[in-house]
């Protein structure tokens, strides 16, 4: 919910975030349905404080990878691009709340980000396929288990959603801008393999 309403309210990078914290959130839910106990998700020290400790995060995945592959691979791969585009600080995500002048003399650094309607919406597709995906996960793993309950016709809710994810996926990706997009990724790939081979071949 923090998230979306980030993308609403025009804040890319705090929306993102939010997205981050869910995925983390989100295996850890998906790890307790099978494994509730307290001490998979926190140690205690001397003076009796709970610690969350990295080594215990990475025994949660360790076995999310080991048992439900996909979905681990997933939420790592969603991390990954969150991290990568937006979660840190960059040059590239610089352009959603920072512009330029033509003339070179004036800046422009708005305290929202500059309003964009595609990546926002893109970004509201993001927000609700990764809630999609994550409820999903956690109805896989309740199976035979019996910890969390379901409504009755819930897969039948979820295929439909699914359904509707996907034409929203299409749509996005029928648009000129999404294939202009691929159409210069495309350019800068045959350009770095080629800057690689005359690297190699000492042509450079």
């Amino acid at each position: 919910m923090l998230a979306l309403l980030s993308i609403l309210r025009l804040h890319k990078v705090q929306a993102m975030m939010n997205l981050r914290q869910v995925l983390e959130a989100g295996a850890a839910a998906a790890f307790a349905i099978a494994n509730p106990e307290l001490h998979h998700f926190a140690d205690t020290d001397a003076q009796g404080l709970l610690d969350p400790s990295q080594a215990l995060t990475k025994k949660r995945y360790q076995w999310l990878d080991q048992n439900y592959r996909q979905k681990s691979d997933w939420i790592k791969g969603k991390k990954d691009q969150i991290n990568l585009s937006t979660a840190h600080a960059n040059i590239v995500s610089s352009e959603s709340t920072f512009r330029v002048a033509d003339t070179g003399d004036t800046i422009n650094a708005p305290f929202f980000d500059i309003e964009d309607e595609y990546t926002v919406k893109t970004d509201l597709w993001m927000t609700g396929s990764i809630a999609l995906t994550l409820v999903d996960f956690f109805y896989g793993v309740n199976q035979g288990r019996n910890v969390m309950e379901f409504c009755a016709d819930f897969t039948r809710h979820v295929g439909r959603l699914a359904q509707e994810n996907e034409t929203l996926i299409a749509e996005i990706k029928s648009t000129d801008r999404f294939k202009l997009a691929l159409q210069n990724l495309a350019l800068l790939e045959n350009e770095l393999t080629r800057l690689t081979r005359e690297h190699a071949t000492g042509a450079l």
